[in-house]
This record gives structure tokens, sequence and C-alpha cells, in this order.
């Protein structure tokens, strides 16, 4: 029964986003009636009406991926965090750019460090990236864990990643936070995303010696491995974090802001 619930509430959910989407569209695309020929299996560029250009592969989650970014807007829509002009900001679970080239639009003097482990999502991230003129991304191909060393991937062409089923793979190299921000000789991080598929368990603890220097911290929680938007929250805070979470039994969204 609580299965059948579940199952429910997530169709619920995705018909309200689709509901959502297809209402906001005009306002966000110039040419939103694109948006329809992408759902239909063509490839297309689309055009936000702020200037930022993504191109759409068929049969593929890249549509959902910009819709949630830019009409949901989840990390920053809340107004919780800000981006300074010079800010430094480490995107992780990076995917085709969609968080990326929003936060570099707002960072025009700093830098973004866009990690993905998806060989062909880098690809089109970097393509992202010079097809609107920024500058200042640093794409890592790569993930961030608890250690060093190498992690297997699924690689299902638009369906890649590290909970895919598909048969092929490409190993990429896994290294913590602070290793990272040694690599990019990183002072301090402005805002860190994390969107990794329940890795956040394993990057955050790795990570506890460089949170001083980590000021916002946005990402979508899930609940695995006893780990529950309360207990990391009460984490953070006991690490100097004023912190906002969404309730949720499997995943939810949190930010957390550095106290003076």
């Amino acid at each position: 029964m609580r299965e059948l619930v579940w199952a429910c509430r997530v169709v619920c959910s995705r018909w309200r986003h689709r509901v959502r989407y297809a209402l906001a569209a005009p306002f966000v695309y110039r040419n939103w009636w694109a948006v329809a020929s992408s759902t239909c299996g063509t490839a297309v560029v689309l055009e936000l009406r702020n200037g930022l250009r993504f191109r759409i592969r068929p049969r593929s989650g890249d549509l959902g991926v910009v819709n949630e970014a830019f009409i949901l807007n989840p990390y920053l829509g809340r107004g919780h965090l800000t981006i300074p002009a010079n800010g430094v900001v480490v995107d992780v679970g990076a995917n085709i750019g969609d968080f990326t080239l929003q936060a570099a639009r707002q960072c025009p003097d700093g830098r973004v460090i866009a990690v993905e482990p998806v060989g062909e999502h880098v690809r089109i991230l970097e393509d992202h990236a010079r097809m609107n003129q920024i500058q200042q991304v640093t794409c890592i191909h790569g993930a961030l864990g608890g250690g060093v060393g190498t992690t297997q991937i699924a690689v299902d062409g638009p369906q890649s990643g590290q909970r895919s089923t598909a048969t092929r793979s490409e190993v990429v190299r896994v290294m913590t936070l602070p290793a990272l921000m040694d690599e990019q000789r990183l002072a301090r991080i402005d805002l860190l995303k994390l969107d990794c598929e329940g890795a956040e368990w394993d990057i955050l603890p790795a990570a506890e010696r460089v949170l001083p220097r980590i000021r916002q911290i946005c990402m979508e929680y899930h609940c695995e491995r006893g780990w529950t938007p309360d207990r990391l929250a009460g984490w953070l805070r006991e690490r100097g974090y004023r912190v906002w979470h969404t309730s949720g039994s499997w995943n939810g969204l949190l930010w957390a802001v550095r106290q003076a």
C-alpha cells in the first residue's frame, strides 16, 4: 500500500511539473515553440530570454534538466543563497551545464568549476560554454567521493550515469573535495552545489577540514545509509552553518550558509 501511495505521488508530481513547464515556457524561452519539437524527438537549440542557449538531444533528459534549472530554479530561487560577481562556484554533478552556466552568468569576474563523471556530458557542457561565450568555466571529467581512486560510470548515450543499467561503461577518476580544491588552487568556495545521486554522504564527511572555507552549500539530498535531512542539517549546524531543507522520504533540497 505504501508503495502504491508513493507511486501515485510521483505521477502527480510529474504531471504538476509538466503543466507548470508548459505554462511557463513562453516566458522563459524565446523560441518556446521549439519545446514541442524536442518532446517529439527532434534535436533543437533552446534560446532562453536571458540570452543562454542549450542544445537539447532527442529522447534525452536534457529538456527536463533545463526546465528544472530555469523554471523551477531549485537552488537559487528560494533566495537563501547569493553568488558574488567574483565568486567561486563548484558544481558537482554538472550534467550538461544547466546550473554551471546559470551560476557563471552571476559571477562574470569569478570561476565555476564543473565536475561531471559522464564523458559525453562533459563534451556537451564544454560546447555549451563555448556557444554562450562563457570563459570562466573549468570542466573536470571525474567524480567526487570519500577518497581518491576510480569508479565505473554506465554509458548509455543520453541516459548515462552511475545508476544507469547500461552494459557499456567508462572508468573515471574519483577525488575528494579537498583534493579538488588543491588541484584547482581554490582558497575558498562561495557556493558548493551537489547533485550526485547519494555520493553526498561520502563527499561531505571527507571534506570536513575544508568546510570553514566553504561559504554556502546547496544540494539535492537522498535518504540513504541512515542519513536524513534532519541528521544532515544537524551535522552542518554543528559545523557553523545556518540550514534550510525541504521534507521528503526519499530525496529533497537543502541549503546551508556559513554564519559569521
